[in-house]
This record gives structure tokens, sequence and C-alpha cells, in this order.
């Protein structure tokens, strides 16, 4: 049996909290003003649903056999979520959903794929889109929406404070998660200057497993910091808590390579590095590209870290944000 949406849902399973949060701010949405929710749904489906969400208040309206001096009354619609943390859906599970939503009350009715897509989707649900339209004959729409375009859908600027804060706290939320693609544009430059060793010859970066200092958030980029300059940088491949000889915990990958790969590779490096000193996190890095990415302030690195937006510079890959930064400026960039 289902569960009412709330505030504290008790979920343990990321993707059921995120369901919730989402359906929570939809329904807080929709508390404040039907026409609002009207307007989310048809931007994401491109089809209008602006006439089918709400109760309508008419008058002296033609009925089949009478015409009421009043009436009150609602569409009948019906949208089903199906939501993954990650980058793939299965198409058996997205077919029972549309024969469910086949045996569902006469009305509109939606199937809503909700994802972390990180690239295109435009042939991806090709067989679940031919499927709506050949087998229910277009009577149910699908359509994959990322959680970008699902927060953006929702950040409307005619929100009370109230409600505009909840989907900022939303979107929040969906960012830690690594659920937006915000992390492709930064740069997280990390003071060196103790070990660079580690990433000069083993290509790694290591510190403990904890927060405070050491905690960091998801980034494409790595930025070797020393002497007042970022003069290396790579792709970040993966982050990992190793916290045995035997266990380790995947924190995020930004390449497309197996995780028991990577978490293999994280464990050797521990123990070729730092035999013994559990957890550590470590960033697995891709190839190093020389660059002079200059502090040009008074005094040293305040930190140990420091994230950079580095979306201006629309670099294709590491090695061509090296050769962007190079003999920039920190204020410089900050301008951008």
């Amino acid at each position: 049996m289902g569960r009412t949406i709330s505030l504290f849902s008790g979920y343990s399973q990321k993707e059921n909290r995120t369901t919730n949060y989402c359906l929570l701010a939809l329904r807080m949405i929709y508390e404040e003003n039907p026409k609002f929710l009207g307007e989310i749904l048809s931007g994401l489906l491109g089809y209008d649903m602006s006439e089918d969400v709400g109760v309508k208040f008419r008058q002296q309206e033609h009925r089949t056999t009478s015409i009421p001096d009043g009436l009150i009354s609602q569409r009948a619609f019906t949208v089903y979520i199906e939501t993954k943390n990650f980058d793939w859906f299965y198409d058996d599970q997205l077919e029972r959903h549309i024969d469910a939503l086949d045996k569902e009350t006469a009305g509109i009715k939606v199937l809503l794929a909700l994802g972390n897509f990180e690239s295109g989707v435009e042939n991806r649900f090709d067989d679940i889109r031919k499927l709506c339209e050949g087998k229910f004959k277009k009577k149910i729409f699908f359509t994959p929406v990322s959680f970008e375009d699902f927060i953006d859908a929702l950040d409307k600027s005619a929100l009370p404070k109230n409600v505009s804060d909840a989907v900022k706290d939303l979107r929040a939320y969906l960012d830690e998660e690594g659920l937006l693609p915000s992390w492709q544009n930064w740069l997280d430059v990390i003071n060196c200057a103790g070990l660079p060793e580690d990433v000069l010859d083993g290509k790694v970066y290591m510190c403990p497993a904890e927060g405070g200092a050491y905690s960091h958030g998801r980034c494409k980029y790595f930025g070797m910091y020393q002497q007042k300059r970022v003069e290396k940088v790579s792709l970040i491949r993966a982050a990992v808590d190793v916290e045995t000889d035997a266990q380790a915990k995947l924190l995020w990958r930004n390449v497309n390579e197996k995780s028991a790969d990577l978490l293999a590779e994280a464990k050797a490096k521990v123990m070729q590095l730092r035999p013994g000193k559990y957890p550590t996190r470590i960033f697995l890095l891709g190839q190093l590209y020389d660059t002079n990415f200059i502090k040009d302030t008074r005094g040293g690195m305040l930190g140990s870290k420091q994230y950079f937006d580095v979306s201006s510079f629309r670099a294709e890959d590491a090695e061509d944000l090296a050769k962007k930064l190079r003999d920039r400026t920190w204020s410089e960039l900050s301008k951008h």
C-alpha cells in the first residue's frame, strides 16, 4: 500500500527519498495554486494541461440533457513517475507502468521517467514511445525528464517565498546527491604543497575520509595548487573512500569505467602510498596537464580547497581547460 507524501518520509532508499521530496514540492505548488502545477506539467510534457489541473467553476454549462445553473468539476488525469538516481531505465518496468496506466480511470494519462540523464535521450526510448503511439493509440503520454529540467520547471518567479524557498532547498538536495549536472562546471583546486608526489607520480590525491576541510563536493576537474598557482589540471575520474584493505565505497565517478575496477585501483593505491591508514578518501585522476592559474591576491590559499566555476571557458576536456587557464588570475576568473 502506498504512503502519503510527507516531509518526514522515513524511506531509506535514496530513490524513494528523492521521489518523496519532488512530489512534496509539487504538492506545495498545487496547494498554492493549481494553475502553477498545470503550467509545470505542460512545460515538461509539451502538451497543454492548464485546463486539466484543478477544480473548474462554470455557470449555465450545457450538458447532455440539462443546463445546470452552476457546475463544479474536475477533469481526470493520472501521472505515474518512475525515478532513477542514475542514467538508466528498464523498458520492461516502463511497459508495466504503461499497462497499469491504461487501466486507470478515463482522462489524460502520463508516465514520467525522472532520471539523472547526462546525455541526450532523443532515441533512448523509441520502443516505449512506439508502444504508446501504437498499442495505446496515443492515449498515454510518455516523457523522460532530467532532474535539471524538473527543478527548472518548478522554479517559477511567481511562487510565494515559502514555496520558492522549498524549491531552492530541493535544488540544493538534488545537487548534493549528484543529480544535477552542475558538477561538470567546477574545478576543485586543492593545496598539494605537502605531498605533491601523490599527484605527480601516483595520479591521485588523498586525504582523511571525514568532513570539514576534507569534505569535497563533486567536481569534474582537479587543480594542483602550490606556490600561489595551480600548476596542473586533470579530470577527476572518481572519488572513493577506502575503509579497509578489503572495503571501499565509490562516492562518485565521472568516467564510464566499471565501478569494480575503480574500487580495486583505489584500494591498491592506498596500500601502496598509505598502507594501514584508514579510512582514506582518494581522488583517482586522469592525465595531468600543465597550466599556470595564478592566485593574484595577497597571502597563501585560505583552507585546503577552493572551487571555481569554469563553465565560461566551455572546455572540451582537461587539456583544453589547462590551456585556457594558463596565465589567467583567480580574481579575473571570479568575474566570469
